[in-house]
C-alpha cells in the first residue's frame, strides 16, 4: 500500500516521494519517475501481460488534492501488478521495493515498530541506514528510558516464538524489518529485551520502576512459554502477578528453574549417532 507521501528538499531540488508499505512496514520511498521506470521495465519483462495504466505525468506543480489522487493511483497500480505472483516476485519488482539508487533514499526517514517487554509497541522514526545502536537509542528516548537503565536492555530480532537474537551494534534493523514478513510478533520482528546477567544487579534495580516493569512482563511471558518452571509456586506467582506485586513476583521467580536461562534452538546433525545436544546458558 502507499498510505502517505511527503515533500523532500535536497541539494536545492524539491520533489515528492511516495511511501510504500507492505504488511504494515515501510519498505521504501519512491519518486513518481521511479514508478514510471518500473512500469517501463515490467512491460519489457512481461510483454504478453496487459498492465493497468500508470497515473499520467503532469508538467506543472500538483496541488495536495492532485498529489493524493496520484498516490491513490500509484497504490492501485502497485496492488494490481503485485497480485500477479510471477510479477510481484520478479527481480524487477523486488529491486524496486528494496534500496533505491536515488541519493535521498539511502538517508530517508522510515518508521520502525518495536515490541516492548510489556506487550506494547513503540514506533520510532529513524534514518533507513540507522544502525542497531541508533535505533535502540531512539527507542530508549521514546519510552523515557534513562542512560543507566538502557544499559540493561538491548534490541533483538525475533527468530521464532521460542528464540530471539541480539542484534550486533553495526547491523541495520530496517533491512531485517522489511525482509521478515512472517515474524512471531505481529507487525514487527524487532523487540526490546533484558540484557543482564547477574541476579545481584537485577535486585539493585528494584527501585527503578521502568526496569522492574519490563523485567516483570518478560518473566510472566517466559513462564507462559514454559521457559521457567514455576511448578509448585505457580499459584503463588499467579496471585502476586494479579496483585501487580512485581518485585515480590520476581524475587520468588528467581528461585525457579530456568530463570535467566538462554536455550539455543536444536541444531540438526546428519551424524548417525544417537542423541542430541541443545545448548543452554545460565547465569546461576
Amino acid at each position: 500500500s502507499i498510505p502517505t507521501y511527503k515533500h523532500v528538499e535536497q541539494n536545492g531540488e524539491k520533489f515528492v516521494v511516495y511511501n510504500v508499505y507492505m504488511a504494515g512496514r515501510q519498505l521504501c520511498s519512491k519518486r513518481y519517475r521511479e514508478f514510471a521506470i518500473l512500469h517501463h521495465n515490467l512491460k519489457r519483462e512481461f510483454a504478453n501481460f496487459t498492465f493497468p495504466r500508470l497515473p499520467g505525468k503532469w508538467p506543472f506543480s500538483l496541488s495536495e488534492q492532485q498529489l493524493d489522487a496520484r498516490r491513490r493511483g500509484l497504490e492501485e497500480y502497485l496492488e494490481k501488478v503485485c497480485s500477479i505472483r510471477v510479477i510481484g516476485e520478479s527481480d524487477v519488482m523486488q529491486e524496486f521495493l528494496s534500496e533505491s539508487d536515488e541519493n535521498f533514499n539511502g538517508v530517508s526517514d522510515v518508521e520502525l515498530r518495536v515490541a516492548l517487554p510489556d506487550i506494547t509497541t513503540v514506533t520510532v522514526r529513524v534514518k533507513k541506514n540507522s544502525t542497531t545502536d541508533q535505533v535502540y537509542q531512539a527507542v530508549a528516548s521514546k519510552v523515557g528510558m534513562d542512560s543507566t537503565t538502557a544499559n540493561y536492555f538491548a534490541l533483538f530480532e525475533v527468530i521464532n516464538h521460542s528464540f530471539v537474537r541480539k542484534l550486533a551494534p553495526n547491523e541495520f534493523p530496517h533491512k531485517l524489518y522489511v525482509q521478515n514478513y512472517t515474524s512471531a510478533v505481529p507487525g514487527t520482528c524487532l523487540t526490546i529485551r533484558k540484557w543482564l546477567f547477574t541476579t545481584e544487579e537485577e535486585i539493585l534495580l528494584n527501585d527503578n520502576d521502568l526496569a522492574v516493569t519490563y523485567f516483570f512482563h518478560q518473566a510472566v511471558d517466559d513462564v507462559k512459554k514454559s521457559y521457567i518452571k514455576a511448578e509448585e509456586k505457580s499459584y503463588q506467582l499467579q496471585k502476586l502477578g494479579e496483585q501487580r506485586k512485581m518485585v515480590m513476583y520476581l524475587n520468588m521467580l528467581r528461585t525457579c528453574e530456568g530463570y535467566n536461562e538462554i536455550v539455543f534452538p536444536h541444531c540438526s546433525c546428519d551424524s548417525r549417532r544417537k542423541g542430541h545436544v541443545i545448548t543452554t546458558i545460565s547465569i546461576q
